[in-house]
């Protein structure tokens, strides 16, 4: 019996939903951005396709064996997950922020509460309500992702479709976040302009201010500057190859140097460098959902190994990153990105327990 009566306040807050104009028309513009955001990355994937077969054929080209491995259909989804960061946020946000602040103003909650239902069971469905709706809005998006992925021949592999699905899984929980965070305001504010205000609020703090203090310039003070090239290999630099392909050019591989001990003390502290400035901003992203959505998503859309390659020529040294030809497998990747899911998975349980708490007390006479 008290399941039925939950089932019926989720049906009542699901069609609720569907037939609201603010859901329709950000559901609208979430399958517009995703669309476009699918072609914009399928054009990149086909040019980054193009450079690897020229890559291939160019047997004498110094970066042809950095080249090994295919660009990965991950990356199409790139594209998506910029647009679905704040889209889907402001989704979610709009179809929580005045569900029960709502039935304040309109003294209905009190009128509902009259009736044989608990109280439990009007958050609860409410909230499942939200989460279908979500849920049924995430998996159209995605259908029509995988759809012109088909339409443009791109078929993924077992392996990219589980990345798929967890592209799509950390997509709901980054939603679900800020759909907690506007359901629990809406019920410890009075009017819903409060509630969607105070939101916002949340929303800039979390996916704007957090995001700002992991910029470079407050890494550099907490971490340091990226180490220098020794003197005695920039000396090494300005010798050319008898063997390369243009004059007056010198290139050499820090992750492949054979027996330079110098190149290996280099290489390692670059590494320490940035592995210790990547932590640092993992730990920013525990207390921000966009950030771990936006550094789950780039994890899984970058699936290559990066390298780096040090050029010189004519005086001028560059610094730039290419693909060691290994692909990061599926159990690599969970690794990396285990606790950002943590995370992302902490938030909206912790906004929907202090929304159920102040539910459950909430005064409405």
């Amino acid at each position: 019996m008290a399941q039925g009566r939950l089932i019926t306040v989720a049906k009542k807050e699901l069609f609720d939903h569907l037939k609201s104009r603010k859901f329709l028309l950000i559901f609208g513009i979430l399958l517009v951005v995703a669309i476009v955001g699918m072609i914009g990355g399928i054009t990149e994937y086909n040019k980054a396709l193009d450079r690897y077969n020229e890559h291939q054929s160019a047997i004498d080209s110094p970066l042809s064996s950095y080249i090994a491995e295919k660009p990965s259909i991950l990356s199409v989804f790139a594209s998506v997950a910029t647009y679905l960061v704040f889209v889907g946020a402001i989704l979610g946000i709009a179809m929580g922020f005045d569900l029960v602040s709502k039935e304040k103003e309109s003294k209905s909650l009190k009128i509902l509460l009259s009736h044989p239902v608990y109280r439990d069971e009007v958050i609860n469905g409410k909230a499942l309500g939200g989460i279908t709706a979500l849920s049924g809005a995430l998996f159209v998006v995605l259908f029509i992702a995988l759809a012109t992925l088909l339409v443009y021949g791109i078929v993924p592999d077992g392996s990219e479709l589980v990345l798929i699905g967890i592209f799509a899984a950390v997509s709901f929980l980054l939603i679900f976040s800020y759909f907690a965070i506007a359901l629990f305001m809406s019920t410890i504010m009075d009017e819903s302009g409060e509630a969607l205000i105070y939101t916002i609020i949340v929303f800039i703090l979390l996916s704007v201010l957090v995001p700002t203090l992991a910029n470079d310039t407050v890494m550099e003070n907490l971490v340091g500057s990226q180490p220098e090239i020794p003197q005695e290999l920039l000396d090494q630099m300005q010798r050319p190859v008898t063997n390369a392909t243009e004059s007056n050019t010198f290139s050499v591989t820090v992750s492949d140097k054979g027996d330079n001990g110098a190149w290996d003390e280099y290489n390692e502290q670059v590494r320490a460098y940035w592995e210790k400035q990547q932590m640092v901003k993992d730990t920013f992203a525990l207390f921000s959902p966009t950030m771990d959505y936006q550094s789950v998503t780039s994890t899984i859309t970058s699936t290559m190994t990066p390298g780096f390659v040090l050029s010189a020529g004519n005086g001028v040294t560059t610094a730039f990153m290419v693909s060691e030809g290994e692909t990061t497998s599926v159990e690599d990747i969970l690794g990396k990105i285990l606790a950002n899911i943590a995370a992302l998975l902490l938030f909206p349980a912790v906004f929907f327990g202090l929304a159920y708490l102040r539910f459950m007390r909430l005064d409405v006479r």
